[in-house]
């Protein structure tokens, strides 16, 4: 439930782990997935025009991108397995508005995910190398101060909103 006298501000800081273990050089961002849900055009007799009509869970691709700061290692492993777990764990900065005191909560981000792809990045003279691992994700649960949020579960028909599984009743009918 969200606390209405609390400004959330920003994340204080994060970790990347893939099987458990931390994910080290990671730069300063990880691309999440923009959740897009798919839909078809309706027109005809009795609309006026065209009506977008989405359909409950049902989401195009999902992508995930992490940045490395240079070329190694685990950007390779990260392109060996499919239906791994990756997960972030983030705390979020906010600030309560009638006390005024700081507050941190913890933000869980769970994906499971097929690898899509590894740009090797550039080489250059004191510089970073950018390298970045794309990921096909076909899970994803977002839990806030332990409270799930999101989970998409492609391959087993689920989706959950504000911890509300939106697809039982239609998975009722299944």
């Amino acid at each position: 439930m969200t606390n209405k006298s609390v400004i959330p501000e920003k994340v204080y800081d994060y970790s990347a782990y893939d099987d458990n273990n931390q994910l080290i050089g990671v730069a300063g961002e990880v691309t999440l997935p923009n959740l897009e849900p798919m839909s078809e055009t309706l027109t005809g007799a009795g609309i006026m025009g065209e009506i977008e009509s989405t359909s409950a869970g049902h989401f195009g691709s999902m992508e995930m991108e992490i940045q490395f700061r240079t070329l190694f290692q685990q950007s390779f492993s990260l392109m060996e397995y499919s239906g791994r777990p990756l997960v972030l764990r983030a705390i979020q900065q906010a600030t309560d508005i009638q006390t005024r005191k700081t507050e941190y909560r913890p933000l869980k981000i769970t994906a499971i995910y097929q690898p899509k792809g590894l740009n090797l990045g550039k080489i250059g003279q004191g510089a970073t190398t950018e390298t970045s691992n794309t990921f096909a994700i076909t899970y994803l649960k977002i839990e806030e101060n332990g409270v799930v949020l999101l989970e998409i579960d492609k391959l087993n028909y689920k989706y959950v909103l504000n911890g509300v599984d939106q697809l039982q009743g239609i998975r009722d009918f299944l």
